[in-house]
């Protein structure tokens, strides 16, 4: 089996970061067609999680560009 890392951030920790309500961003996420459950390693790229929520500014990710993965996990 090939085994691979990348980088990820947590959903909660985008959300503090951006000033989001967390439990606002689930509902959005919850309610479009990605599909997840609470598995720690449901993931999602950044421009994607961008696009769903349909904010005016994208979200800003720090250091990471939007092509990170954003954990939906708990």
């Amino acid at each position: 089996m090939k085994s691979f890392t990348h980088e990820c951030l947590a959903l909660k920790d985008v959300c503090d970061h951006n000033k989001l309500d967390y439990d606002d961003v689930m509902d959005a996420i919850s309610n479009s067609d990605i599909s997840f459950g609470t598995n720690a390693d449901t993931l999602i790229h950044g421009y994607w999680l961008n696009a769903l929520l349909d904010i005016d500014e994208d979200l800003d990710f720090g250091d990471f560009d939007d092509d990170i993965l954003i954990s939906l996990g708990s």
